[in-house]
């Protein structure tokens, strides 16, 4: 899991990336072990899509509105909002193929 649920504490009920109904979680986009204090209310799939498109090092320099706006994040969004229901998130050839050869 990405990420505590506040079922009850929540700051927001809208996915602050792609702006759905989802349940939200608190994020943090650069992990804290690699001291990320940086925290978004997102839904989980938002959270794991921020991770298999960017590495921590990139997460690290970027603020919430370069993420959001990055044409890499931008495409997912617009994918989600068109295939509500249907996926979890997209996962890009070089990510599925890496995910076959280590992680079987």
């Amino acid at each position: 899991m990405v990420g505590v649920v506040f079922e009850f504490e929540r700051e927001e009920m809208k996915c602050r990336i792609c702006e759905t109904d989802e349940a939200v979680i608190k994020h943090h986009y650069v992990p804290r072990s690699l001291g990320g204090d940086k925290i978004v209310n997102c839904c989980e799939d938002c959270g794991n899509q921020v991770h298999m498109l960017f590495n921590n090092k990139l997460l690290a320099k970027m603020s919430f509105s370069q993420l959001v706006n990055h044409p890499r994040m931008r495409k997912y969004i617009q994918w989600k909002k068109n295939h509500s229901g249907k996926h979890k998130y997209r996962m890009s050839r070089a990510v599925r193929e890496w995910n076959k050869r280590h992680r079987g």
